[in-house]
């Protein structure tokens, strides 16, 4: 009997070792997530009527009240499902004290309560004004019965603040496996005399596989910090376009034998903007492996900058999904 027993402490310890080290391998987008997922006592087997969301790897990108429907998220992609998901968490089970997010939250019809009363089957419409608001309006029979406004704001939408920002941009970019396609041959493409044209056909094209290209990177943020990291061309192509970035290729000049380029990774969506300044050696531009120098600025807000990019000029375009 006390070797039994002995056994059963023995095994009861081991898969309460397990059970920790599971919990703790449980990674997660953001703090705001681990703080919910904790404070909630979530698990694979009692979200709650929740939605959680793993990415492939198994990483908790987003927990909330659904609201929108799987098809409309396909259609119509959106920070704003995220946003407002967590938000009526938030503000339902109090997981943060600080509220003040939620006051920019305005409501046009209805309120916190009739919000939780919403469901994905709902027809929904969103309308996205001149790149600064959000007006999100659902209805029911015809019938609108909510409407919201939020404004676009990159920290606000992500639930987060850039310093924290900043960090999960370079964990989640070092961590980007690009997605390998047929190879094709650019070489005709290469010209050393003409440094401007041969950098947009390398940066640009949509694929890498015959040029392989290098950066050095040195990462400015906030507070004066730096790093520098390495990651190749289509690790960082493949990742800012994963994180919904439209890219514009600006040619800055050539000295000597280095030529300068601007790319300006736009979000179009949330309202920021990555600035990454590259330095190419142009007695490199023929060969089938380079190595640029650059420097990244993260997280540049342009919600209030107008005409800076041509898409943003235009008038807004409503987006309805009923």
């Amino acid at each position: 009997m006390r070797i039994s027993l002995t056994i059963i402490r023995f095994t009861c310890a081991v898969v309460l070792l397990l059970f920790t080290v599971i919990v703790h391998a449980q990674t997660f987008k953001a703090s705001h997530l681990q703080k919910a997922y904790e404070a909630l006592k979530l698990s694979e087997q009692d979200s709650k009527d929740l939605v959680i969301r793993k990415s492939a790897g198994g990483m908790i990108e987003h927990i909330g009240i659904p609201l929108f429907s799987t098809e409309m998220r396909t259609l119509l992609p959106s920070p704003i499902y995220d946003y407002l998901e967590y938000a009526l968490l938030d503000h339902k089970y109090q997981i943060n004290e600080n509220t003040l997010q939620h006051q920019k939250i305005r409501f046009f019809k209805g309120s916190w309560e009739d919000m939780e009363k919403i469901t994905p089957s709902d027809d929904c419409s969103i309308d996205n004004k001149d790149d600064k608001w959000y007006i999100v309006r659902w209805s029911r029979n015809a019938q609108e019965i909510l409407s919201v406004v939020v404004p676009i704001d990159y920290e606000l939408l992500a639930n987060s603040n850039r310093r924290e920002m900043e960090q999960n941009f370079s964990r989640n970019l070092k961590c980007y496996k690009p997605v390998s396609k047929p190879e094709t041959s650019t070489a005709h493409r290469l010209n050393a005399s003409k440094p401007q044209e041969t950098l947009k056909d390398i940066i640009m094209t949509t694929d890498h596989a015959s040029v392989q290209v290098n950066l050095s990177v040195k990462m400015l943020y906030t507070g004066f910090h730096k790093e520098t990291i390495d990651v190749t061309l289509s690790q960082w192509m493949g990742f800012c376009n994963s994180e919904g970035c439209t890219p514009y290729y600006i040619f800055e000049g050539a000295d000597g034998n280095q030529a300068s380029v601007m790319l300006l990774m736009h979000n179009r969506n949330e309202g920021y903007a990555h600035l990454l300044h590259l330095h190419a050696p142009i007695s490199q531009l023929e060969a089938t492996a380079q190595t640029y120098q650059g420097k990244l600025y993260m997280f540049i807000p342009t919600n209030n900058i107008t005409d800076l990019f041509a898409e943003a000029t235009g008038k807004s375009t409503p987006k309805k999904f009923e």
